[in-house]
């Protein structure tokens, strides 16, 4: 399952990189290694030209938990301050999810509405 990646790099990080800018390609092998070791495969990935993240990454990974693993691994370092765990979805997925959620429609109601009596 792919998953995209969004993170802010700590201010500790923001001063390294500043510093040494060339820092930012020798952790390409480092991250392909990392993701790795928890059973990812890079997709690609992305520097921001955003301020709330810093870049971005779509890693293919074998279930959520190594997703996560990923994510609890970065966050534990104190490298990033804030990040995104976004699951994505192949067209042919989203397909099956508005299938599947077309029948339930008629049977949703916002709880501000009144309760169909015959439902």
């Amino acid at each position: 399952m792919q998953y995209m990646i969004l993170a802010r790099y700590s201010q500790d990080v923001v001063e390294g990189v500043l510093k040494d800018p060339q820092a930012i390609i020798a952790r390409d092998e480092h991250a392909f290694k990392f993701y790795g070791s928890l059973g990812g495969k890079v997709v690609n990935y992305w520097f921001t030209r955003d301020v709330e993240y810093h870049f971005a990454v779509v890693v293919d990974f074998p279930d959520a938990e190594a997703a996560h693993a990923a994510v609890l691994t970065g966050y534990s370092t104190g490298a990033f301050t804030e990040g995104k765990l976004i699951p994505l979805a192949s067209a042919d997925e989203m397909v099956g999810a508005l299938k599947r959620a077309a029948p339930a429609v008629d049977l949703f109601y916002p709880p501000t509405e009144p309760q169909d009596a015959s439902a």
